[in-house]
C-alpha cells in the first residue's frame, strides 16, 4: 500500500532524528516502532473493510482531541497476529490511536512520557494559583495562554522531547492553570514547506500528525490566522 510505504519511510527518517533524545533501552523500542504503526494500520484497514466500522475506543477528553480515538486491540483479533509491544497495552510507552477518522483513518502514536512531564508541572501550577490567586506566568503569548515562570514554582526549567525535529518544545498554560505544549515552531515550518495548505479554519493538530508517527499530545487548538499559527483555547 502507498500510505504503509510512505508512513515506513517518513516515520525511519524521524526516529532517526529523534532517537538521541532516548536512553537505549528506550531506543530499542523505538526502533521498530514504524513496523508496529504499519501492522496496525494494516489491521485497522482490514477491519473496517470488512465490518464497515473502525476499531476504537472513544474517550471524550478535548485537551487530549488525538487520543479521543484509541485503537481497540481486542476489535482487532483475527486481523493483527499480537498486540505491539510499544503499546501500553503490552507495557509500553505509548498508546496507538487513530486520527482523521471521518476522512482517512490513520494510526498514529500518543507517547505516554508527554503525559507523565505534564502531570509534574501541572500540580504545582495549580498549588501557586490556590496560594497566591494568581498565575506563575513569566509572560503572556496571547489572552488565552500563558509562559511558565519555573521560579515561581521552584521547579527547573522543562522542556518536551519534540518528536518532530531537534528542538524542544516548550510548556505553556491557560488561564485555569491547565498546562499545555506549545507546538507553533512545528506547524510554521510544515507550513513553510507544504506545496497545498489546510483552510483557515482548520485545526492543525490532526494536520501536524498526518506525516509523523505521533499525534502532538496535550497541544491546544491550532488555526492560521494570516501567516502565523495562533493558539486557541480548547472547549471541556
Amino acid at each position: 500500500m502507498n500510505r504503509l510505504f510512505f508512513l515506513s519511510a517518513t516515520t525511519a527518517f524521524l526516529l532517526l532524528l529523534t532517537g538521541c533524545m532516548y536512553p537505549d533501552d528506550q531506543r530499542m523500542q523505538m526502533d521498530i516502532l514504524p513496523q508496529q504503526v504499519a501492522q496496525v494500520q494494516e489491521a485497522v484497514n482490514a477491519y473496517f473493510t470488512q465490518n464497515k466500522i473502525l476499531p476504537y475506543t472513544y474517550t471524550e477528553e478535548n485537551r487530549k482531541l488525538t487520543t479521543k480515538y484509541k485503537v481497540n486491540f481486542k476489535e482487532l483479533k483475527g486481523f493483527l497476529g499480537e498486540t505491539p509491544p510499544a503499546s501500553f497495552d503490552k507495557g509500553g510507552y505509548f498508546l496507538f490511536v487513530l486520527v482523521d477518522v471521518e476522512k482517512d483513518p490513520t494510526v498514529r502514536l500518543f507517547d505516554l512520557r508527554v503525559n507523565d512531564a505534564v502531570g509534574k508541572v501541572e500540580p504545582g501550577v495549580k498549588e501557586y494559583i490556590q496560594h497566591h490567586q494568581a498565575l506563575p506566568q513569566k509572560a503572556q503569548i496571547n489572552k488565552y495562554f500563558y509562559t511558565i515562570d519555573y521560579e515561581k514554582l521552584e521547579l527547573e526549567p522543562v522542556e518536551i522531547p519534540n518528536p518532530y525535529s531537534h528542538e524542544k518544545l516548550p510548556l505553556i498554560m491557560d488561564r485555569q492553570g491547565k498546562v499545555y505544549i506549545d507546538y507553533r515552531t512545528e506547524v510554521m515550518k510544515k507550513w513553510q514547506q507544504a506545496d497545498r495548505r489546510p483552510g483557515a479554519e482548520t485545526d492543525l493538530r490532526v494536520w501536524l500528525a498526518k506525516d509523523s508517527l505521533y499525534v502532538p499530545a496535550f497541544s491546544p487548538i491550532i488555526k492560521m490566522e494570516g501567516n502565523e499559527p495562533q493558539l486557541l483555547p480548547v472547549e471541556e
